[in-house]
């Protein structure tokens, strides 16, 4: 009887537990994470068509069967050293609205559930400083896992626009 109550009290903590899936990467061995639920794939490193006048950190295009999808290297947008890609390196194509992006990370780690309870809020560094790119920070394993804002990425005022044809 004992046995049925703690588990029907397990059992309620985690339905109220809401949890989340998300794609966990590396990044100058940081670790960070997007929700699962806007990745399209993951691809290894294309050969990458250059195009002129982007911001530094969008690398260019590749065709992802027959789509244009623009690349962003993450490390350059965070204002980390440039790191020459090796195997290790990958694609992930995700979506946010109707905007397919790559970005491209040091490598990929997995896919891991996220509950509410894990994440704790940014924290802020001086009165109205925030990080913006990151909405928040789980501990998954007691390691800290950056959440990223892929809108928020997109957003800061350099919004990837490609030459129209």
């Amino acid at each position: 009887m004992a046995e049925q109550t703690a588990l029907k009290n397990s059992t309620s903590a985690s339905e109220n537990d809401t949890t989340e899936k998300y794609l966990t990467f590396f990044i100058e061995g940081q670790l960070f994470a997007i929700p699962s639920s806007q990745v399209v794939e993951i691809i290894r490193m294309q050969p990458i068509t250059f195009i002129p006048k982007l911001p530094p950190y969008v690398i260019g295009v590749i065709n992802l069967r027959g789509k244009i999808v623009p690349l962003l290297d993450i490390r350059l947008k965070f204002n980390k050293d440039p790191k020459e890609y090796d195997d290790h390196t990958s694609i992930i194509v995700a979506e946010t609205g109707d905007l397919s992006i790559g970005f491209i990370v040091d490598s990929v780690n997995d896919v891991t559930n996220v509950s509410k309870n894990q994440i704790s809020d940014t924290p802020r560094f001086a009165r109205d400083t925030t990080n913006h790119y990151v909405k928040g920070i789980a501990t998954l394993n007691e390691n800290a896992v950056m959440l990223l804002d892929i809108a928020k990425i997109l957003s800061e005022g350099e919004e990837v626009q490609l030459p129209v044809k």
